[in-house]
């Protein structure tokens, strides 16, 4: 990029507060009080920082609205959709042939392509379809909330004993993946979005600056190898999931996905599906621990639930940001922005937007409306949206009546990890009603 504008220039402190990975472990005190200042005085600032591309910082929630909403001209296909140094993009151009895309999923995907195979998909996501699951998710979901409360008084960690396996285990039971093998799916997930975390860096993936990059490409290997069988089994034997959905879905000429794609698309559900939803559902427990004002509303009238379940999306944003490239030149909010720079569209940024939620940093149950970008937006939000939000209703709606109490036991551990991230720890103690 040849783009040099000095007086938009973020400064270097600020830049390595929001793009850097380690930042994320201390949200609160680096990077919300870094995208703040942004907001206020560089709302689309142009970040140098050694060792990563040149990049704009998108802070605002409507910019990044107009962004994501203006796919033609805002490409996801043209860069990696990560932000990460450029010794871990040019470590996965060397080995994947000139690109940056380690999976063929719709977040890589441009029209037509990304239309026609999101229309061939979307109908199994819709709201009445995965509600053909609910019943199971809620025998999951009171599983998990026995073994969690079986805990007893004192300190308790909820993500170890509830918010990491309700949600792998209702997504995975949803594709049809064996419960032998939720642990191996886990571990696959770690290894996915934890290669910038000192806890979950492989021990066999050397520190260097394209480690994350490294560790990402292995994960998606092993997944795939896994999904591969899936697919060859469902082909041949068609059972009633949702692996079997992706696998016989037809595309505009009638014909099914290429087969790296198949894999590809359901390996993304097991992968995403579920380390998203335990960082919306650890954060949710959280913000009631932090306002217990909240909790006790959501006892009173349960049919907050839904409203709990859109501010906990809100208050974690799982994934903390997506990257675009330009394609032509063009201004966004006055500032010229030229073909070929890159834009990081900062959800984490755009959901505690002063301008769009009134005190941001307050879990607010009640919250209406609650735009937030925990999805995405635009052509490519979340198709698989409205899995998570059922989900975590289940969830809620058998916890909640069963506390007396909740409060925080110690100081919460957030990964490290500027993309997808949320608590590995969250100490809590509580009573039960």
């Amino acid at each position: 990029m040849a783009t040099q504008v000095s007086e938009l220039t973020v400064p270097e402190e600020i830049a390595r507060a929001v793009m850097l990975p380690a930042s994320y472990a201390d949200l609160d005190g680096t990077v919300y009080p870094a995208w703040r200042w942004l907001r206020e005085n560089l709302p689309l600032g142009l970040a140098e920082l050694e060792g990563y591309d040149q990049i704009w910082l998108v802070a605002k929630h409507a910019t990044n609205q107009h962004v994501l909403r203006n796919a033609d001209l805002f490409h996801n296909a043209g860069v990696n959709i990560m932000l990460q140094p450029q010794a871990g993009d040019a470590y996965l151009r060397g080995i994947l042939g000139g690109t940056t895309h380690v999976l063929n999923n719709l977040s890589y995907m441009e029209p037509p392509d990304h239309t026609n195979y999101r229309r061939a998909q979307a109908p199994r996501f819709l709201p009445t379809e995965v509600r053909k699951f609910e019943p199971r998710f809620r025998e999951i979901a009171k599983q998990a909330v026995d073994r969690f409360l079986a805990q007893g008084d004192g300190e308790v960690d909820a993500v170890a004993t509830l918010s990491a396996r309700y949600p792998l285990n209702a997504v995975l039971e949803m594709l049809g993946v064996p419960a032998e093998d939720y642990e191996l799916m886990l571990k696959i997930t770690q290894d996915t979005f934890g290669g910038d975390d000192p806890d979950w860096k492989r021990d066999d993936v050397p520190a260097t600056p394209e480690a994350a990059a490294k560790q990402w490409q292995m994960a998606v290997a092993a997944a795939r190898s896994y999904f591969e069988a899936i697919r060859e089994d469902r082909l041949a034997k068609p059972r009633d999931d949702l692996a079997t959905a992706i696998m016989t879905s037809r595309l505009d000429n009638d014909e099914q996905m290429p087969a790296h794609i198949q894999v590809d698309m359901a390996l993304s559900i097991a992968i995403a599906g579920h380390d998203t939803t335990n960082s919306a559902i650890s954060a949710g427990i959280e913000g009631l621990a932090r306002f217990p004002d909240q909790l006790t509303l959501a006892q009173e009238n349960p049919k907050l639930i839904p409203g709990l379940a859109e501010e906990s999306l809100r208050w974690a944003t799982p994934a903390k940001h997506f990257t675009r490239d330009c394609t032509a030149d063009t201004e966004v909010d006055g500032v010229p922005v030229k073909s070929g720079d890159r834009l990081m569209c900062a959800f984490v940024s755009a959901n505690f937007d002063e301008d769009v939620f009134p005190d941001p940093h307050r879990f607010d149950i009640t919250r209406r409306p609650n735009p937030h970008m925990a999805f995405s937006f635009g052509p490519h939000v979340c198709l698989g949206q409205h899995i998570a939000k059922i989900e975590m209703r289940a969830l809620f709606e058998e916890l909640i009546p069963r506390l007396g109490s909740l409060e925080l036991a110690g100081p919460p551990v957030l990964k490290q990890s500027n993309f997808v991230s949320g608590f590995k720890r969250l100490p809590v103690r509580f009573t039960t009603a």
